[in-house]
C-alpha cells in the first residue's frame, strides 16, 4: 500500500481559498500537512488551525522557508535557501522561523522544512540539523548525503501546473489521476502537494473530483493517507 500525505503550500492566512481547501479535505477524512510561512502568519491562522484540531482534523504545520523572499534574482532559478547565502544567514532565518512556528502553532508545528521553490544546498540541510529538524521536504534530492538524523520526504505529484510566465494554468484531472497512479507502483512515501491560492472556481471542482478520487484509492486499499510527520518516525535512521 502506497504511502501519501498532503501538502498545502504558501499557508498564511484562514483565507477563503485556504479555508475550503482544508474543509474539502477534512470532510472526506484526508489529512493535511500545511506548509506555513512564518513570517506572513499570525494569530488568525494559528487560531484557526486550534479549533479544527479540536473538532477532530488531521492536520500540522510545516515550517515553508522564512518569508518566502526571492533571493537568487532570476524567476526560473529562484531560491530564498541556497546558493546565493551563506550558512549563517540561512541558519538565523531558520531559527527565527522555527521560533515563530512554536510560539503560533505550539504542538501542532513539526520540525520539517519546507524549502520555498523547492530550492536548497547542502548549507540548508546544515543549518536543519544543527537547529532540530527532523526532515525537509521537496521535489528533489541532492546528491549529497543526507546528515544523519534528518529525513527526506519527497513530493511525488504537483496540482497546480504554470506557464513560462509562471501564471496559473487549468488543472487537469485526467493528468492528476495518471501521476497519481504512476506514484502508487513506486517505492517510499510520496508528497501531493499543491497552492491552494491559485485555484480558480473552476480548478477548486477539479481538485475536489480529484480528492474523491484519492479516497477512492484509500477505500481500494491502494493507498493510505498520512501527515508528513507520521512519516519521520520510520525514515530517520
Amino acid at each position: 500500500m502506497k504511502t501519501f500525505f498532503l501538502r498545502c503550500d504558501d499557508v498564511v492566512k484562514p483565507d477563503r481559498a485556504f479555508l475550503r481547501a482544508a474543509g474539502l479535505l477534512h470532510k472526506l477524512g484526508l489529512p493535511l500537512s500545511c506548509a506555513v510561512i512564518p513570517a506572513g502568519a499570525g494569530a488568525a491562522l494559528a487560531s484557526y488551525l486550534r479549533r479544527a484540531a479540536a473538532a477532530g482534523a488531521r492536520l500540522e504545520a510545516l515550517q515553508h522557508g522564512y518569508s518566502h523572499a526571492e533571493r537568487a534574482g532570476n524567476k526560473y532559478l529562484k531560491h530564498e535557501f541556497g546558493p546565493s547565502r551563506s550558512l549563517a544567514e540561512q541558519g538565523a532565518d531558520i531559527a527565527a522561523g522555527k521560533k515563530r512556528m512554536l510560539e503560533l502553532f505550539g504542538k501542532l508545528s513539526k520540525p520539517v522544512f519546507v524549502p520555498p521553490f523547492h530550492a536548497y544546498n547542502s548549507d540548508t540541510l546544515k543549518a536543519l540539523k544543527a537547529r532540530g529538524f527532523k526532515a525537509l521536504s521537496a521535489s528533489r534530492r541532492l546528491e549529497a548525503p543526507l546528515p544523519r538524523g534528518l529525513a527526506f520526504l519527497p513530493t511525488r505529484v504537483t496540482v497546480n501546473e504554470y506557464d513560462l510566465n509562471l501564471a496559473p494554468r487549468p488543472l487537469d484531472l485526467k493528468l492528476l489521476k495518471s501521476r497519481t497512479l504512476a506514484a502508487v507502483k513506486e517505492k517510499g512515501p510520496a508528497g501531493v502537494y499543491f497552492h491552494h491560492a491559485d485555484f480558480s472556481a473552476e480548478d477548486f471542482k477539479v481538485f475536489s473530483d480529484y480528492a474523491v478520487f484519492l479516497k477512492d484509492l484509500e477505500a481500494r486499499g491502494l493507498a493510505r493517507f498520512v501527515l508528513a510527520s507520521e512519516i519521520i518516525k520510520k525514515s530517520v535512521r
